[in-house]
């Protein structure tokens, strides 16, 4: 099952299959960077990597999102060019903590893939990245200026790994706990 609005995901980076945006270290308090982490099958360590994506405005393509962590209910904020990191100390109304979620296709060498971009509501803080394009673990996700290149994609499935089984698929992206 695909993105259909919202809902609990795991974000994934379309570059990166093995790895997903985690609030590093699981910190409980606000500003905790958000960085790569290897995948884990669900364990404590794995309650830092669901995001709920919860609709505040709007519908279809100009559908706004706060990006909530699950385990500290915190939200993914653009507090700066280059910069994201989880808060509750900013209202929701803030356009820092709002998120538009686009479909872009990306042509694959073997299949295209139903890939999503994230994009602040603030122009200039554009989309979510994996800085420098890294596929590493501990690499920052930041808000970089909107390119649709590939460390700004994800892709968008259902979450089989909450139901313990894994989707036989080897896509990645953002996963949907159902």
């Amino acid at each position: 099952m695909g993105f259909t609005g919202a809902g609990v995901y795991e974000l994934r980076p379309f570059q990166a299959p093995d790895l997903n945006a985690n609030s590093w270290g699981g910190l409980l308090e606000a500003g905790a960077e958000i960085k790569t982490h290897p995948r884990a099958a669900p364990s404590p360590e794995y309650a830092n990597a669901k995001w709920q994506l919860a609709l505040v405005a709007g519908s279809g393509d100009n559908a706004e999102y706060l990006i909530i962590n699950v385990l500290t209910g915190y939200f993914i904020t653009a507090t700066s060019d280059n910069t994201v990191v989880t808060t509750p100390q900013i209202s929701p109304t803030d356009p820092t903590a709002r998120w538009t979620i686009k479909s872009t296709p990306t042509q694959g060498s073997y299949e295209t893939y139903d890939v999503y971009t994230i994009t602040s509501k603030v122009a200039s803080r554009g989309q979510l990245s994996v800085k420098g394009s890294a596929n590493v673990r501990a690499t920052e996700i930041i808000a970089e200026p909107k390119k649709d290149a590939d460390n700004q994609k994800c892709q968008v499935s259902g979450l089989f790994w909450f139901l313990g089984r894994r989707s036989l698929s080897h896509s990645f992206g953002v996963w949907m706990q159902t």
